[in-house]
């Protein structure tokens, strides 16, 4: 399926808008997209400011390319999630567009997490927005539109982004021919189809869940064994901050499925039925473990020590 198909079938909002737009070629000077996971969405819109291809992006030529690789000389990236905006991007911005295009085509400025933004930066962005140049674009994307300047609202065709459709997900995922662990934990995790692309048949998303497993099984069964294997196993394979919180939300879904045994529901980790089932384990201390490895989890956004963190919790635990 082509990305525009998709893009039609999950956000149709934004379909129709940028198809009717860029037919008519009443192209806004501005766009601000406002969901989460909109970053694929805001680098269609780029390519489509400058693909051959008859209004939408083709996704394939060169130019195409160049964007997603931020190679196109006439596009300017910033990402307010790595670093905060500051006012000197916005000047720099200025500074490049006020000189002739390189490529000979649109020039492009693509903003994602505007809302990250210092207020200096805000209030030149604001001045750029109120004297528009023709040929040069915004693309803006935020997750809290509360946190942008309503004068900033105001001067973009704002969009906001249905949520992903997990059905839809789920059906994409079963044509890889996952296993029904994997269709699971990965539409519960992710949004769209593209984030779940680097866990598909991943060596590292495989030995992720094997150490929710264990993990799981030492916690309860063999609890003399946890910290030795977390330290041996987890934390010696895994260093990276984003896996820790990957196997976070992994293990916070298989103690939620102790939960679904008892009741009979639907498990997230149906292969692992056989531990659950050796597994008693009251409600609200159940509860009281689940809150303990998500406060973890959000613990680690805020760039504190893992092992620290990671010690903390079993000891908790």
């Amino acid at each position: 399926m082509s990305y525009q198909d998709q893009l039609k079938q999950e956000q149709p909002i934004l379909y129709q808008i940028l198809k009717k737009s860029f037919q008519s070629q009443k192209i806004p000077h501005a766009f601000l997209l406002v969901g989460k996971n909109s970053s694929i969405a805001a680098h269609y819109i780029a390519k489509s400011l400058i693909c051959e291809n008859d209004d939408l992006a083709c996704n394939e030529c060169i130019d195409c390319q160049k964007i997603d690789e931020h190679k196109y000389a006439d596009f300017i990236y910033a990402n307010g999630k790595d670093e905060t905006i500051k006012k000197g991007i916005v000047e720099y911005i200025q500074e490049q567009f006020a000189k002739s295009s390189m490529e000979g085509k649109a020039k492009i400025y693509l903003m994602e997490n505007i809302e990250n933004s210092t207020v200096e930066a805000m209030n030149s962005l604001l001045k750029v927005l109120e004297e528009p140049i023709a040929g040069v674009y915004a693309i803006f994307t935020c997750q809290n539109l509360n946190r942008v300047l309503p004068t900033i609202q105001s001067r973009c065709q704002v969009i906001q982004l249905l949520p992903g459709s997990k059905l839809f997900l789920r059906e994409q995922l079963k044509k890889d021919d996952l296993s029904e662990d994997d269709i699971n934990i990965l539409s519960e995790l992710f949004d769209t189809y593209e984030d779940c692309q680097q866990y598909i048949e991943s060596e590292v998303f495989d030995k992720l869940k094997l150490e929710v497993y264990h993990f799981i099984e030492d916690l309860y069964l063999h609890r003399e064994n946890l910290v030795i294997n977390v330290e041996t196993h987890l934390m010696k394979d895994f260093k990276e901050k984003d896996k820790i919180q990957l196997f976070l939300n992994m293990l916070v879904l298989g103690l939620r499925d102790l939960f679904h045994v008892k009741h009979s529901m639907n498990l997230t980790y149906p292969s692992y039925k056989g531990l659950y089932d050796r597994i008693e384990e009251d409600e609200n201390q159940l509860v009281e473990k689940i809150d303990l490895i998500l406060n973890t989890e959000y613990l680690l956004s805020t760039n504190a020590n893992v092992m620290l963190l990671m010690d903390s919790l079993m000891y908790k635990l």
